[in-house]
């Protein structure tokens, strides 16, 4: 409940309910008899298409009280049933099939299909049926007359209509699948669309130059290849860098990357900024093995070490030191920026909270990482003035790699 109102059902709940209808439908188009699905609490699944049940079991059930053990004998089958097929006698000592189905619901879930005699049981339930009808209150001979309509199987029968059950509950297991995962694939596309949109959205530094991109990617190839004839090989590794990293801010609207490839960008800039800084900066970047094909946002990690270079300085006295950890634990990625600079200013921090001013950059961080990876990824920093800053980035993955794995 939610501010006095029921919460809608959810999207696979609703799923669920569709794929056990047809499964219904299907049965009884191929025996002319229904099944019902039935939760351990003894609730029937689903609507209960009585009229589909036969007339002696119709007659128990217009008793409160033969009702109510229907739903007491529903609440034992199913217990019993959580291991595999079950063939018992229900209170009336009509015989019924129970199997578990095998799907991925909060509560499990049981077939049920009976209402008929076997040859074995077929003595007994005539000798108890008078005092059945008895203690329920109900017309003896009206009952009796609803029994000889119940269908008497044999041996063979049953164990055909027990491996007919089977079939129809691996079908469900597997179609619920499938449709599960076109769920989630259609939830992806439509997460990757919204990222998209607000990538389209954001403000990249690298975009707000108005120069041609044409222009620009030429002049820079040609200044490599200058350097490189006057023997210049440091210069041009550093336009080389300098190339790639514009290259993919300009085509930053593909949105997503592996996390080797948004590493590299990450090293690049970094070893510019080296030759920038010079001794008085280093850096290092550690990967945990089996971390590089997790899927994250373009431009994650480059703004966060920009931010460390950004908010400190370097001397001889104190050296800056940058450090890149990428780890996997369980079903959480977690990437780690962290420096011994000045720290993140308090403005800055409080303009992040805000979600303006130079605080903006990571902000935009987290709200991509949220929108990519669901809203339990989160972004904690951690600053103290002189001592430096801690960026860490956790990032919930799904059971089997799901959303950041290729």
């Amino acid at each position: 409940m939610e501010g006095g109102r029921p919460m809608p059902p959810r999207k696979d709940s609703q799923t669920l309910d569709h794929l056990l209808h047809q499964m219904d439908l299907a049965f009884t188009n191929v025996t002319g008899q229904t099944i019902s699905f039935i939760d351990q609490s003894g609730s029937w699944h689903g609507p209960l298409r009585l009229e589909r049940f036969t007339q002696f079991c119709r007659c128990v059930m217009d008793s409160p009280e033969g009702a109510a053990r229907c739903r007491a004998c529903n609440h034992t089958m199913g217990l019993r049933a959580g291991d595999g097929v079950v063939v018992e006698c229900c209170h009336m000592g009509v015989s019924v099939i129970s199997m578990p189905v095998p799907v991925e619901e909060e509560r499990s879930i049981y077939l049920s299909y009976g209402q008929f005699l076997t040859q074995d049981t077929q003595a007994e339930f005539y000798r108890r049926l008078e005092d059945s009808c008895a203690q329920l209150g109900l017309d003896y001979g009206r009952l009796q007359k609803a029994a000889a309509e119940l269908r008497v199987l044999s041996r063979e029968e049953l164990d055909a209509r027990v491996q007919l059950l089977r079939i129809f509950a691996s079908y469900l297991a597997v179609s619920q699948s499938e449709l599960r995962t076109r769920m989630e694939y259609a939830q992806q596309m439509e997460k990757k669309l919204e990222l998209e949109r607000k990538l389209h959205s954001m403000e990249f530094k690298f975009l707000q130059s108005q120069i041609s991109p044409h222009f620009l990617f030429n002049t820079l190839n040609l200044l490599m290849r200058t350097a490189y004839r006057e023997n210049a090989a440091q210069t041009a590794g550093l336009i080389c860098d300098l190339s790639d990293l514009l290259r993919r801010a300009y085509r930053a609207k593909d949105s997503v990357c592996t996390l080797s490839e948004e590493l590299l960008c990450a090293e690049k800039y970094l070893a510019i900024q080296s030759q920038r800084m010079g001794p008085e900066f280093s850096y290092e970047i550690d990967c945990q093995p089996g971390g590089e094909r997790v899927m994250i946002p373009v431009l994650t990690i480059q703004p966060l070490v920009e931010n460390a270079i950004v908010h400190s300085m370097a001397d001889e006295e104190r050296p800056l030191r940058l450090s890149v950890r990428v780890r996997l634990e369980e079903e959480l990625l977690r990437i780690t920026v962290s420096d011994n600079g000045d720290g993140i200013p308090q403005p800055v921090l409080e303009q992040l909270e805000e979600g303006g001013g130079e605080g903006s950059g990571l902000r935009n961080v987290s709200d991509r990482l949220k929108l990519f990876f669901g809203p339990e990824a989160r972004m904690d920093i951690a600053s103290r003035p002189g001592q430096g800053a801690t960026v860490e980035l956790l990032c919930p993955l799904d059971r089997e790699g799901g959303v950041g794995h290729v």
